[in-house]
């Protein structure tokens, strides 16, 4: 049976979930063998889409909740918390 795991992270980054963002946000979700659901508030995207992710309009200070279902959902969790972290600076490295 497939795990399923939530976990609320809270958006520090200055511009909220802007595009370079959403693309990091997408990018490590899709290298797991994972389904995800991001929650903010009522409404509710899936997290390995660009576009949807955009559409939540995060900004700082907003807490997302990522609803992770599939046997690598712990690592994926663990490594989007190291993202948020790290205040997305994966996408700006993939830049240089």
């Amino acid at each position: 049976m497939a795990k399923k795991l939530r976990r609320t992270l809270k958006v520090q980054n200055s511009e909220g979930i802007h595009a370079r963002a959403a693309i990091a946000i997408a990018g490590l979700l899709r290298r797991y063998q994972v389904a995800v659901n991001v929650r903010k508030q009522a409404e509710v995207v899936d997290g390995t889409e660009v576009l949807q992710l955009l559409l939540l309009g995060a900004k700082p200070g907003d807490q997302l909740i990522f609803e992770v279902t599939g046997e690598q959902a712990q690592e994926a969790l663990d490594a989007l918390e190291r993202l948020f972290a790290n205040d997305f600076e994966e996408a700006v490295q993939q830049e240089k």
